[in-house]
């Protein structure tokens, strides 16, 4: 299985460096690691050979990618590793909750989860209902039960 971890934002500098910002919580980019980016349908897998972070990216250089012409049409890439991280309880990756059912404490269907959204406060479910796009707080007090569906509790105003 595929996780997108990151995105290149830009080049850096002259020397191959590529500036990536960063989805995962875990540390996915480390040296020696290798990772992939899908180019023109083909993988292209990487090695990680350098990582050093600044305010709001990480700088990557990679093994063999040693000149700006070599990574500039690499811009804006999404990049992928099949490594899956050690989840701890009541951890959950984005990819596996879009798409589940959400139902309420009432067993009544309230919709799909069709997107997380991360805000400053935490997180919260883009519901997909009949009639519009809600959002769900992702904490305790709202998201009750996660298996094969999402149970929340619904109080009045939420939906």
């Amino acid at each position: 299985m595929s996780y997108e971890i990151g995105r290149i934002a830009n080049t850096h500098g002259i020397r191959g460096e590529l500036k990536i910002k960063t989805d995962s919580d875990f540390d996915r980019f480390v040296k020696g690691k290798v990772v992939y980016i899908d180019y023109k349908n083909e993988r292209i897998e990487l090695l990680i050979k350098s990582v050093r972070e600044t305010n709001d990216y990480l700088i990557v250089k990679f093994d063999g990618l040693d000149d700006i012409n070599l990574v500039e049409k690499y811009k804006g890439l999404s990049i992928f590793t099949d490594e899956a991280p050690t989840l701890h309880e009541d951890e959950y990756h984005y990819q596996d909750l879009i798409g589940l059912l959400v139902y309420n404490q009432h067993n009544q269907k309230v919709g799909v989860v069709n997107d997380i959204i991360e805000v400053p406060q935490g997180h919260l479910l883009q519901i997909k209902t009949e009639t519009k796009m809600t959002l769900v707080p992702f904490v305790g007090a709202f998201v009750k039960d996660i298996s094969d569906v999402i149970i929340i509790e619904e109080i009045e105003g939420l939906l």
